[in-house]
């Protein structure tokens, strides 16, 4: 009986380890692959990206949504500088609410973003 308690314990440690919220993507990780996002679906005009400047207020809640996947719903707000021509159309970024909740894959021990859905 004792060896089965331990067995259990040292199953429910392994297991809370597989699923911690340090095996993430990081706050920053979600906001740059936002960023790409938004940059990858502009209209195709020469010269038009967004970039992701602040994102203090940005939530993120990461769960596993398959083997060797995760998405992230997001929250709160970015703050967005864009850009036409290479010139910055506003001195200071705009906060902008999260619009897409991003879906990474694991690739060489790395979160890269495979997937954006709209809200």
């Amino acid at each position: 009986m004792k060896n089965a308690g331990i067995t259990l314990a040292v199953l429910t440690l392994s297991l809370a380890a597989c699923g911690s919220k340090a095996n993430m993507p990081t706050t920053e990780q979600v906001a740059k692959a936002y960023e790409t996002h938004l940059n990858a679906n502009l209209i195709a005009q020469l010269g038009q990206r967004m970039e992701v400047r602040g994102w203090d207020d940005f939530t993120v809640d990461c769960t596993s949504s398959g083997p060797e996947r995760v998405t992230c719903v997001t929250g709160g707000t970015l703050d967005l500088v864009g850009f036409q021509g290479g010139v910055q159309l506003k001195p200071e970024p705009v906060p902008v609410p999260a619009e897409f909740d991003i879906t990474f894959a694991k690739q060489n021990d790395t979160w890269v973003p495979i997937s954006a859905q709209k809200k």
